[in-house]
């Protein structure tokens, strides 16, 4: 299959993967995401196996079944890092929480009824792996017993200098409610222990439709699919900066220690004629947007979206290559 996994092979990584959760006491939930997709997603590859090509009627197990395979990426990327006890406590959210970023999330968790904060909280473990994989003396905010948002998610120690990182999750792609996520994030890392801070969005809720569009649809090429979900959070980003520009030059005019350029963190699912077939493909982007007006362009604050880049496309390696990927959108 070309540079396309093979579908056996991602089932035994997933295979792995359980294996190497129930081994540190993580086991899902009745009726959680994580039991849910592992189920799915086992469902999908028997269809599979079966037949395969025929798999156009099994979009949601193929997104559990590619999102199950990134999560054991991210894993065995730092599992053997001395530093990974510091992630167990945002595992232990896999036991309620959806591992996926790449579909919409319903706000209901389906094991406790309420509204699921742990999912929204999980993006905050794949920024941890993150931090262990390329920084040292990680400081992760338990998800649990965490600071009530008054700090930052993720504080770790990169080229000497204490950075920090405030993931938020939107729920609504209201210019307002998109402003008060990068406001919360800048208050979060201006008041922290920390030398400099980036914010970073994880926007799936919020383009709901479009990863819909794309999950349902199959494209002749990956370019495709990429260009719709990037339009989608540019034309909402353009809202913002119409709506907000004062506001926001004076957050990062105040907030002297927070970054502009802002991550946005956007994974999906698609599928592609890759004849004689159709496959499944991770759709991954990182994107960095300056919230400000400005022509100003720092390199120094692309290292970590650049760094940030190469680890959510499950490259680790220690210098700064092939960051093709990595998107900005001037705005």
């Amino acid at each position: 299959m070309s540079e396309f996994e093979h579908y056996d092979t991602i089932n035994r990584s997933i295979e792995d993967l359980i294996r190497f959760l129930n081994s540190i006491s993580i086991e899902a939930e009745i009726k959680s995401h994580l039991e849910n997709d592992y189920l799915i997603a086992c469902d999908f590859y028997s269809a599979y196996k079966a037949n395969p090509s025929n798999l156009q009627d099994h979009s949601e197990g193929r997104s559990a079944f590619m999102g199950l395979y990134e999560l054991y990426k991210w894993i065995w990327a730092v599992k053997d890092s001395k530093e990974f006890e510091k992630i167990r406590p945002h595992l232990n959210l896999l036991i309620q929480a959806s591992p996926r970023i790449n579909s919409f999330v319903p706000m209901i968790n389906p094991v406790t009824n309420k509204q699921d904060d742990k999912t929204n909280k999980f993006i905050e473990a794949i920024v941890g792996f993150f931090a262990i994989a390329y920084g040292s003396d990680v400081d992760l905010d338990d998800p649990v017993k965490s600071s009530n948002g008054s700090n930052p998610d993720i504080i770790f120690t990169f080229e000497h200098q204490r950075i920090s990182i405030a993931c938020k999750t939107p729920r609504s792609k209201k210019s307002s409610s998109i402003f008060g996520n990068i406001r919360s994030g800048a208050k979060q890392i201006s008041e922290s222990d920390c030398d400099f801070g980036y914010i970073l969005l994880n926007v799936m809720n919020i383009i709901e439709e479009e990863h819909s569009d794309i999950e349902d649809n199959i494209f002749t090429d990956i370019k495709d699919p990429t260009i719709i979900l990037r339009n989608s959070i540019k034309h909402i980003y353009d809202n913002i900066l119409n709506e907000w520009e004062s506001e926001l030059n004076d957050l990062f005019k105040t907030h002297k220690k927070v970054s502009p350029i802002v991550i946005t963190v956007i994974h999906s699912t698609t599928k592609l004629i890759f004849h004689p077939m159709i496959v499944s493909t991770s759709l991954k982007q990182t994107l960095a947007t300056d919230f400000r007006n400005t022509e100003t362009y720092e390199e120094n604050l692309m290292i970590i979206p650049k760094l940030f880049n190469e680890f959510i496309h499950n490259r680790t390696a220690n210098n700064l290559i092939n960051l093709s990927n990595l998107i900005w959108i001037k705005i």
